[in-house]
């Protein structure tokens, strides 16, 4: 039997999706490019599970596209071939934009090999409809038949998110939004065989990849914590806007007896449920494995380990995810359901069991006990980030901020055993970067000059951004410490897979990168003061607090952060 073409699989899969989804009209201009859509729209058509509609003309058909969603607020899907085909949707994209009507472009393309090379019936199609008039633009990846199945799991995923988008079912206004669907010949389907192999064919029972809100207005609905509690339900929060969400979500976490997981971020004053250490007791792998939840629940984005990432693959798990607006985090394209932030103000309802919820609680105990003294550690003498980290974390004043660097500081502060409640701590997670960390900081200190304010930061991200440094003598100065963790060199990168004894040759040069600057004097050069610590008690001593802008940096050995997170991960290992 004739093997069914990649682009085949993928247009049978997409529509199949949106079907599940709730879409019910799909209006189709004729092409080439497009001829996989046309004919899985064709057989859905058959089968009465759509509604196909034909037409010669692109633009007449964007418009009718958008008068069937016009009156209903429900997404009608508009395919094209590539080329000029759509930019002939462009009026109605305009229109849908402005009369805010939830309008799907589905736009097929040639594949990128294809662009730029004078191949017939190809421009640069991603973005000619773009995020001015789009709720949401997605650039397809080309389907391939060595990964496939991998493929269309984020294609579906996909799907979900926007039918999510164009209704604002999780806030936003209603709108376009455009799918670039590249593929490559064959594109016409094999005569026979299933309409889709078993590894592509979506959730069982005709259920959606993901679950979303019901769209009948601008926000959806509210989902009921019925939908997000499982007997066995384990919860993550990841880096969140403001410490007003991050307490919510552990006081729904805790009001329902859910353990949570918690990265790096603000305190609470409320979390009877919260484990110490964050994603680290997932390193406890035997226990985790005898311990796997039927439901994992993200709340914000997880970016400080793969642990959460795995978990979340485990097919034995369901994730729901909550998001705080339209756009959820999902990398892993495995949420079988998205609810809206509002979902954790609810307080009643079912709760986790209460043996699994005990499990928990002494996992993360024992966590707690195994990293009571961290490996490596020394009492006269600072010698690693944790250390560091742990010591400004102690010795802070009551109601200070602290701003944690974006790469290795913000994984040292995981190990800090239950960080402080009355320490407001920030982070740039958005996109992790190490730019303009000491800026931001001093933007922090300048936003609110009543609040003590510091910042620890390893030593590259400090040299990155050594501009902060440069205030004018008009300007106001901010009452802000700056710790530089100084290990001579990008030190997160020796905890990854480039920090191994058989790569050494190369890490130093092209990973590490240490610049040999002196940090204390290129701080004195600009006119603010700096000292340097070596032990925790020269550490607290520079901690007080004082105005104005100073440094104090932290000499490590750069060897130390991979040798440490071994000695972690072989600790909480043992535990299981």
């Amino acid at each position: 039997m004739q093997p069914t073409p990649p682009a085949t699989v993928a247009a049978r899969a997409l529509l199949d999706e949106l079907v599940r989804l709730g879409l019910r009209h799909l209006v189709l201009s004729p092409g080439s490019r497009s001829a996989p859509l046309a004919y899985a729209a064709q057989q859905l058509d058959r089968e009465g599970r759509l509604r196909l509609h034909v037409r010669v003309d692109e633009r007449a058909a964007g418009f009718l596209a958008l008068g069937l969603a016009k009156a209903s607020r429900v997404p009608a899907a508009v395919v094209t071939t590539s080329g000029t085909a759509v930019a002939n949707l462009h009026p109605a994209v305009l229109e849908a934009h402005h009369g805010e009507v939830p309008l799907l472009v589905l736009s097929a393309d040639r594949p990128p090999e294809l662009r730029g090379v004078g191949a017939n019936q190809a421009t640069d199609q991603p973005g000619l409809l773009d995020h001015r008039h789009c709720r949401l633009v997605v650039d397809v990846e080309t389907p391939s038949g060595d990964r496939l199945a991998a493929q269309v799991r984020v294609l579906r995923s996909t799907a979900a998110r926007a039918v999510a988008a164009a209704p604002g079912a999780l806030g936003g206004d209603p709108g376009p939004v455009p799918l670039d669907l590249p593929s490559r010949a064959p594109l016409a389907p094999p005569v026979g065989g299933p309409w889709l192999p078993d590894d592509c064919a979506g959730r069982p029972d005709g259920r959606p990849w993901v679950a979303l809100p019901t769209a009948t207005a601008p926000g959806g609905a509210e989902a009921g914590t019925a939908d997000l509690v499982a007997p066995r339900t384990l919860a993550v929060v990841g880096d969140l806007a403001t410490r007003g969400q991050r307490d919510a979500a552990l006081a729904w976490a805790g009001a329902h007896d859910v353990p949570v997981l918690a990265e790096t971020g603000p305190g609470a004053a409320d979390a009877p449920t919260l484990l110490p250490h964050g994603a680290l007791a997932l390193a406890a792998a035997e226990w985790v494995e005898a311990h796997r939840p039927e439901r994992l629940v993200l709340v914000g984005r997880t970016t400080l380990g793969r642990s959460v990432a795995a978990l979340a693959r485990d097919p034995r798990t369901e994730v729901h995810v909550v998001s705080t607006g339209p756009r959820w985090a999902d990398p892993t394209h495995e949420a079988a359901g998205v609810h809206p932030f509002a979902a954790l103000a609810e307080r009643s309802g079912p709760r986790a069991d209460p043996t699994w919820a005990r499990d928990w609680a002494d996992l993360g105990r024992r966590v707690e006990e195994a990293l009571v003294e961290l490996p490596g550690g020394s009492h006269d003498r600072l010698t690693t980030g944790a250390e560091v980290v742990r010591v400004v974390d102690e010795a802070l004043p009551t109601g200070a901020r602290l701003f944690l660097g974006s790469s290795s500081v913000a994984r040292d502060h995981q190990l800090v055993a239950r960080p402080r409640v009355d320490v407001d701590v920030v982070v740039s997670r958005g996109l992790a970067g190490i730019d303009g960390c000491v800026s931001t900081a001093a933007g922090l200190a300048l936003a609110d000059p009543g609040v003590p304010t510091y910042a620890a930061v390893g030593d590259l991200t400090f040299l990155h951004d050594s501009g902060a440094l440069l205030v004018g003598p008009s300007e106001p100065v901010p009452d802000l410490t700056v710790v530089v963790l100084d290990d001579r060199g990008g030190s997160i990168f020796a905890t990854l897979e480039y920090g191994a004894k058989e790569l050494e040759d190369d890490f130093e040069r092209v990973f590490a990168t240490p610049t040999g600057t002196d940090v204390a004097a290129l701080a004195r050069a600009h006119g603010w003061p700096a000292t340097t610590a070596t032990t925790p008690d020269e550490l607290r001593a520079a901690l007080a607090p004082a105005p104005g802008l100073r440094v104090v940096v932290v000499p490590l050995d750069l060897g130390d952060r991979r040798a440490t997170g071994l000695a972690v991960a072989e600790r909480l290992h043992a535990l299981g």
